[in-house]
């Protein structure tokens, strides 16, 4: 394995904008694919990390207090088992954290989810794209409509398999927690560690804010990573993460930024989550992120 570890941009969130600690800035920021951002000191991360501890787990036996965040695996509405692949993970958009997710984990996503918009805004404003035309362009998720996904991670290390495929998330923007390391970026032809900071969530650009800004000046490049297989070790716990994303509609058109600063329909969205999810996982669940229909519960 590599000795090598990525070097990113920080950035914090002050007065409604987003501020760079780092020389590089946005623009290097934009190059990079991903840079860390700063947790807000208002927002308690403590309820996803009990999720991620707990959601795999049978709801009974189990304190009471555990329950709401137990018994999600037979919950295939919003359960997702990648069979080859470590992780399992909830996956829920916003109808479905309401519906299903404890309130303070819901609070928690509101809270990253508004992170991921003003990255977003703050992407768009410094790319240059007139305002005029983000609705457009975002199908909506500049303001807070789109597909907002939440997801909740744990990594089997029973499982001698690679953690999580290799990928470009699909959307425009992600905001990711972690703990510990495993998670490895493709730089020049070489999988290089990213390494959780303390104190910061990091920022991840998906592919469709890679698509709309391909014939732009200062395109985004759309970070292509994956989870290392992770193993056990004494006295540490299993791998976990949870993140918000920031995606267009299930239905509907990608957009690309013309040479004229005109919007271009490019490609539907639903071809391109199908085609992501086939040759991503490879398994059952193709229409994840498709469909729209309100999923089923289970509880055990």
């Amino acid at each position: 394995m590599t000795t090598k570890e990525m070097t990113l941009q920080r950035a914090r969130t002050a007065s409604g904008e987003l501020v760079f600690e780092t020389g590089g800035g946005l623009s290097q920021a934009l190059q990079d694919g991903c840079f860390y951002l700063a947790i807000p000191e208002d927002i308690d991360l403590e309820p996803g990390k009990l999720l991620c501890r707990q959601f795999y787990r049978p709801a009974h036996p189990g304190s009471p207090e555990l329950r709401p965040y137990r018994g999600f695996r037979r919950n295939d509405g919003i359960y997702f088992d990648r069979e080859y692949y470590q992780t399992e993970h909830i996956l829920a958009d916003g109808p479905a954290r309401e519906k299903y997710l404890p309130p303070d984990v819901v609070a928690l996503c509101e809270r990253m989810t508004s992170l991921a918009l003003l990255v977003l805004t703050s992407t768009l404003t410094g790319l240059g794209i007139d305002e005029a035309v983000w609705e457009k362009v975002t199908g909506g998720a500049v303001g807070g409509g789109g597909t907002q996904w939440f997801a909740a991670s744990h990594y089997r290390p029973e499982r001698h398999q690679l953690g999580c495929a290799p990928h470009k998330d699909t959307g425009f923007v992600t905001v990711l927690y972690i703990e510990q390391d495993g998670l490895e970026s493709s730089v020049g032809g070489e999988w290089i560690p990213i390494a959780p900071l303390p104190g910061y969530f990091l920022v991840n650009f998906g592919g469709a804010t890679e698509l709309l800004t391909a014939r732009m000046g200062r395109p985004v490049q759309a970070i292509l990573h994956r989870v290392r297989s992770c193993v056990t070790e004494p006295a540490r716990e299993d791998r976990f993460s949870f993140a918000v994303f920031a995606n267009p509609p299930a239905t509907g058109d990608l957009y690309q930024m013309s040479e004229s600063g005109e919007p271009v329909a490019v490609r539907g969205v639903e071809e391109f989550l199908r085609d992501f999810n086939n040759e991503t996982w490879s398994d059952r669940h193709t229409d994840f992120g498709i469909t729209t229909t309100a999923p089923g519960e289970v509880h055990d």
